[in-house]
């Protein structure tokens, strides 16, 4: 499995597992001037941000352990970006990262909720 197979089969884990805590996805890979986002979710009067990170293995750390404070700062800059543009500014927002291991054929996940 190439590495951009390994990326899209983990957002669509990420995106199963929003969609069965009852989360509607309003964007996915939404890019602008300033980056990306990865997904863009809602559920009731929440927006949440969340950045999907899919590894093999663990050989250099977990997946979240690369989002950081640079990655971090970048997604809050181009979540600022979409509220604006999609005149969401009435909502509460929350950041989140979905942290996705492919290791001896099977896939696992942990999602760190308002992970920063």
């Amino acid at each position: 499995m190439s590495l951009q197979e390994l990326g899209r089969e983990g957002e669509a884990l990420a995106v199963a597992a929003a969609r069965a805590e009852g989360y509607e996805i309003i964007a996915r890979n939404y890019r602008c001037s300033l980056g990306e986002l990865d997904l863009v979710l809602q559920r009731g009067h929440t927006i949440v941000f969340a950045e999907v990170k899919t590894r093999r293995g663990d050989r250099y750390g977990e997946a979240w352990e690369s989002v950081t404070l640079r990655k971090q700062k970048t997604i809050r800059k181009v979540a600022i970006w979409y509220v604006r543009e999609q005149d969401l500014r009435d909502y509460s927002y929350r950041f989140d990262v979905f942290s996705i291991q492919y290791k001896n054929g099977r896939w696992q996940y942990r999602w760190f909720k308002d992970a920063f």
